[in-house]
Parts: structure tokens; C-alpha cells; sequence
């Protein structure tokens, strides 16, 4: 039996949806304002399966993962969550959550998974608290990331797979080194 207090880190990721392909300074510089230095920053993607955010954030946008060399407890990405909105905010247009100009999904990784909080209930979210469930998207074995079922499809598709593999790899050696 684990003692109360136990708590488990993990490795902080961010997957951030904007305009262009190459990285937004300003956003690079609120995310570690926000979690601290960047530990990795992936290739950015085209987002073009759906259009979803088109109304909001307009066309020509990419997505990609950064991670931070912070690690959290995984029981605090509800407040991790909270606070990306609030970022989300800080580049909407008079602040006004219709008219973001970048999303950001924050989550954690672990050495068997990648979770996204959610404001948004779904049949294969778990509940956490205060209004947020959790979403496993994507399940490590043999190697790789596989999607679950329900994943978005840029997940199902994966591009990120190469720049996950590199952050979990990181985080590990740093874990180990640093327990």
C-alpha cells in the first residue's frame, strides 16, 4: 500500500495549436514564463484534417509539443490546466475565448501514457474534480505511442511520434538522474 502522500511526477508537455509553421516567439516565451525553461520543442505540424478551429483561430494553422524541464505531480494537472487557459486568454483577441490566438492543450506523460485534461466530459474520460476529466490519447508499448480508439485525429495519425519518443526518453534520464 502507498503511504497518503505518495505522488508520482511526471514530465509536463504542452501540444500548442497556432498560426504559421514556424514557432510563435511570444508564445514560446509565455510558456516559460508560465512552467520554465523548455526542455524539448518539437516540429510544429500542419492541423488540416479538420476545421474545427478555423472560426476561432482562422486557417494555416500547426501543432506541436514542447516539454518542460519541469515535472509536476501528475495529481496537479487540473491547476496545470487552469493555468493554460488563462494563457489562452492572454493572446485572444480583448480576451474574448472566441477569438484565441493560439490553444494550448497541457498535459502530462508518463512512461505508459499521454493525458490531456479536459473541460469537456467524453464516455472515456475520467473524472479528476473541480470540473476537469482526464483523456488517455495515446498508450506507450513496444516502443511507440499507439492512439486510443477516441483520439483526435492528428493523434490517430501521430506526427508527433518522433518528438514523444525524445521526451519520454529525456524525462527518463533526467528522472534517474535526478529522482
Amino acid at each position: 500500500m502507498k503511504p497518503s502522500n505518495y505522488s508520482e511526477p511526471v514530465q509536463l508537455i504542452a501540444f500548442v495549436l497556432q498560426k504559421g509553421a514556424e514557432w510563435n516567439p511570444d508564445v514560446l516565451s509565455a510558456l516559460e514564463g508560465m512552467w520554465g525553461s523548455i526542455r524539448h520543442k518539437g516540429k510544429l505540424f500542419s492541423f488540416d484534417r479538420t476545421s474545427y478551429y478555423e472560426p476561432e483561430m482562422g486557417t494555416e494553422l500547426y501543432r506541436g509539443v514542447v516539454s518542460f524541464e519541469k515535472c509536476v505531480p501528475a495529481e496537479t494537472i487540473a491547476q496545470e490546466k487552469a493555468r493554460s487557459n488563462e494563457l489562452e486568454l492572454s493572446f485572444s483577441a480583448d480576451g474574448n475565448p472566441d477569438h484565441r490566438g493560439v490553444n494550448i492543450d497541457v498535459g502530462y506523460m508518463d512512461l505508459d501514457k499521454v493525458v490531456l485534461p479536459s473541460y469537456k466530459r467524453g464516455p472515456f474520460k475520467l473524472y479528476a474534480g473541480d470540473g476537469v476529466w482526464l483523456d488517455m490519447l495515446l498508450t506507450y508499448s513496444k516502443g511507440l505511442f499507439h492512439p486510443t480508439a477516441w483520439a483526435f485525429e492528428d493523434f490517430k495519425r501521430n506526427p508527433y511520434q518522433h518528438d514523444l519518443q525524445l521526451i519520454r526518453e529525456r524525462w527518463r534520464k533526467a528522472c534517474r538522474n535526478n529522482p
